[in-house]
């Protein structure tokens, strides 16, 4: 990933809402067909960069080592800001949401 990425971006942030769901669906859903609604041509380039980041959030070990759901999500989103302190808070509550859910 490429570490001089504008995590402050309002439109990185609204296609990880998107492609997440976050904020509006009840479960995660990952949905490149909203990125290709909302970024046409340029779709492609923002499906591989969700791919990417949740990726590298799926990195954290949060699920092997948490006790809770509660502490799964805190720990995530701290791994995930180690490496990427720039990163919204918007960005890394809807990864770490996906993140839950999968290792609930």
């Amino acid at each position: 990933m490429d570490e001089r990425m504008n995590w402050q971006d309002p439109l990185l942030t609204k296609a990880v809402l998107l492609w997440t769901g976050y904020g509006n669906r009840t479960w995660p859903r990952r949905d490149k067909s909203a990125l290709e609604r909302r970024f046409g041509a340029d779709s492609a380039k923002w499906i591989a960069l969700m791919e990417s980041i949740a990726h590298d959030f799926y990195e954290s070990k949060a699920h092997l080592e948490a006790r809770d759901l509660q502490e799964m999500w805190t720990m995530s989103i701290a791994d995930f800001k180690k490496r990427h302190p720039d990163a919204s808070d918007a960005i890394a509550k809807a990864l770490a949401w996906c993140y839950t859910f999968d290792y609930k």
